[in-house]
Parts: structure tokens; C-alpha cells; sequence
């Protein structure tokens, strides 16, 4: 999870049981679903996303129905809230206690809120307890992990136990797993899926073969692993991940475009050095380094006086900046598309718009890294393999 929230927590760890099977299907629970732990009753009306067959996008105030609805093109249901996150359901212990996970490819550790009392502690000699960030306490492997910059501290307890995800066969032992007695950012427990030996992915990468798989929407859709993904008929781009001895995905940019025109950024402001490129669905909109982000925006802000004579607005909107008043009618919004190597990838979603109040704002934040956040990677089908290094993507109709 990038640097959008920051917790050192302190992890002690669980050995889980997963699958035997050489596939993996998890349904994907958007923020906006009644099922996800980041929903909440007192939301402001859903949106809709339009995106038509023209490069409009625009937010069209509707019913609070939560269904797709087609016409020109296709519409997703968006809510203004702090989210465009995912998570999955899990159950752990025996008989189980159903807990549901956020899905995070910037992070490697599996954890969920759990009570220690009815579980095993996990030996501190553990091949999977790193000397690096883990300590010994009481015979118990304790780590400590961060994510983000926010800086708040929570405890975890670690314990070994029993992992399933409902209506699947289980057999396969020692997993590693975290347990907290807290909620850190207010979520039941994070499903993390980095190259770290403690992810998911890693730990069951001859099971899977290394290989998962999703597309994101405002709808459910599937975290895939393995050979349940299937062939794609359609144009895959390949980018291959760099630095591979880092947990991270870290991938190989050399500029940005809006609306087809490059920026003319220097590669080096995206080195391992500045922070590195990657993909991560635990963030929410795009993060981008001051000089690519000064750059972007201010392209952004060419546009709409060109296009549409749209103004700027003081101060922010869903914590964004900077926001435009829209005028009547107007659908003209701008594109981004990120060169990487190898690969072109072009992303619509660049700006969260509100048409009851006449905003438009942009979905790009400034950080010291550079990440592709959640909303931008929408109706993008995305293959992570670790075993060959790269990284597959093509566009898709997630809601299909």
C-alpha cells in the first residue's frame, strides 16, 4: 500500500493452510458494495462514470442503484468517498471466522483482526521470520511493518492457525499469516500480494505458478491465481519488472503523455533512486514526484482552457487538487498514458467528477514515487507474473 496512510504495525505470525488445487478464484468486493468493510451507510449518492465512445468521461447524478447500466458506451457506479479499494473474503481458524482482506499488490504480508488466545505462536526460527524487521519476544516471531507516512503505530499478535477461502478444497500447510488485535485504518486485514516470501502469491507460487490476475471496476469482479486465468484474445502489452530482488513490482518508465503528447520527462526522475514505478491496488489515485506532477497538471490545466474555458477552483474536493468548475455539457477530459518499457499503458480515469456541484477534480496526488493507483488501473486487465518477471495488461470490460 503506497504512502497514502502509514502504520508501523507489529507482526506475529500465523501458519495457514491454503490450496491444493493448481487455480484460485477470489470474488473481488469493491468499496461501494454493502459486503466491503470500507462501506458505510451514510454515503452520498452514487454516480455514474460514463465513459462514451468518444474520450468524454463525466459523472451523471442517478438512482442509488449499485447496478451497471449501458447506453453509448458503458457506466460505473462511483461514490465520492476516500476509497477505490477491494477485498476479498477469507475465513480463518476452525471452525472459521469469516474475515474479509484488503487487496494489496504494494505489500507482502497476509493479516487479519483476530484474537491470539485460540492459536499457535510461530517459532522464532521460522525460515519466514525476517531478521531484517522481525525481533523475538517470548519465543515468538514480532515484525514490524510500515505503510505509508501518516506514522501511527498498531499492535499485532501473531498466532498459527488455520487459513480457507469459502468453497474451496484445503490442504496445503504453513502458510504465514499476521493477527491483530486492531484495525489499522479501519480494515479487517490486508490480503498482500508482492514478491515478499510472505505474500500470498510468493507462498503458493508452485500452486499458482507465480501468476495472479484481476481487472477493477466499481463492481465485483475476481482476483485470479494460476491456471484459472484465462487467455486473453485481445492485445496483451508486456513490460518487464525490473529490480527483482525488491519485493516490489517496480517497472521500467520512461515518460508520460497527455492526450497523446509526451512530457519529455527525464527517465531518471522514475529510478529506483526517486522511488521507483509500480502498479498498487491499495492506493487510490495516482501518485507522481513533483516535477512529473507540476508537468501533468499544468497540461492538464492547457486543456480545459482550450477545450472548455473551465476555471480553477480554491481549495479541495475528495481531498483532491486541483479542481475545475464545469461548465454545462462539457464531457472534454483529458487522457494519460504512462510509456513503460515495452508498453504503452493509457488510462481514461484522470479526473473524479461531480456534476450536481459542478466539479471536476484531478485523480493525481503528488508523493516521492511514482504508483499507478487504483482508479486509474479501471477496465484494465492486469497478469503479474513473477516467474517470467513481466507484467501483462490489456483493455478490458471488467464488468463483463
Amino acid at each position: 500500500m503506497g504512502s497514502e496512510q502509514k502504520f508501523l504495525t507489529r507482526i506475529l505470525f500465523l501458519v495457514l493452510v491454503a490450496f491444493e488445487t493448481t487455480g484460485l478464484r477470489l470474488k473481488l468486493i469493491p468499496w461501494n458494495s454493502p459486503d466491503s468493510p470500507l462501506y458505510r451507510e451514510s454515503l452520498a449518492p452514487i454516480q455514474n462514470y460514463q465513459t462514451a465512445n468518444t474520450s468524454s468521461h463525466q459523472l451523471e447524478t442517478t438512482n442509488h442503484s449499485n447496478s451497471a447500466t449501458n447506453f453509448d458506451g458503458m457506466k460505473f457506479a462511483l461514490e465520492h468517498q476516500k476509497n477505490y479499494r477491494y477485498s476479498v473474503n477469507v475465513k480463518i481458524g476452525s471452525p472459521g471466522t469469516d474475515v474479509k482482506l484488503l487487496v494489496d499488490t504494494g505489500s507482502g504480508y497476509i493479516w487479519a483482526k483476530c484474537a491470539s488466545k485460540p492459536y499457535k505462536k510461530l517459532p522464532c526460527d521460522h525460515r519466514l521470520c525476517a531478521r531484517k524487521i522481525c525481533k523475538c519476544v517470548k519465543s515468538q516471531c514480532v515484525c514490524s511493518i510500515a505503510y505509508g507516512s501518516a506514522g501511527v503505530k498498531y499492535k499485532l499478535e501473531g498466532v498459527i492457525g488455520k487459513f480457507h477461502i469459502p468453497g474451496s478444497e484445503i490442504s496445503k500447510p504453513d502458510m504465514v499469516f499476521g493477527c491483530s488485535k486492531e484495525q489499522p485504518l479501519n480494515l479487517s486485514g490486508i490480503l498482500g500480494l508482492d514478491r515478499s516470501p510472505v505474500s500470498l502469491v510468493k507462498q503458493l507460487s508452485k500452486e499458482t505458478d507465480g501468476r495472479f490476475s484481476y481487472c477493477l471496476h466499481n463492481g465485483d469482479s475476481y482476483l485470479t491465481l494460476g491456471k484459472d486465468i484465462s487467455e486473453s484474445r485481445k492485445k496483451v502489452k508486456t513490460t518487464p519488472f525490473i529490480h527483482t530482488d525488491y519485493s516490489t513490482y517496480l517497472l521500467n518508465l520512461t515518460d508520460i503523455s497527455v492526450d497523446g503528447k509526451k512530457l519529455g520527462l527525464s527517465p531518471t526522475l522514475f529510478t529506483l533512486k526517486n522511488g521507483g514505478v509500480f502498479v498498487d491496488t491499495g492506493v487510490r489515485y495516482t501518485i507522481l514526484p513533483k516535477q512529473a506532477y507540476d508537468k501533468v497538471n499544468q497540461k492538464f490545466e492547457d486543456h480545459f482552457k482550450l477545450k472548455g474555458k473551465l476555471k480553477k477552483i480554491n481549495g479541495k474536493y475528495w481531498d483532491l487538487k486541483p479542481c475545475y468548475r464545469l461548465t454545462p455539457g462539457f464531457n472534454d477530459f483529458p487522457t494519460m498514458t504512462f510509456h513503460f518499457q515495452g508498453a504503452d499503458f493509457e488510462s481514461e480515469y484522470t479526473h473524479v467528477i461531480d456534476r450536481r456541484i459542478g466539479v471536476a477534480c484531478t485523480a493525481v496526488v503528488l508523493g516521492r514515487s511514482t504508483v499507478i493507483g487504483a482508479l486509474q488501473q479501471w477496465n484494465t486487465r492486469f497478469v503479474f507474473d513473477i516467474n517470467k518477471n513481466v507484467l501483462n495488461f490489456h483493455k478490458d470490460d471488467c464488468a463483463g
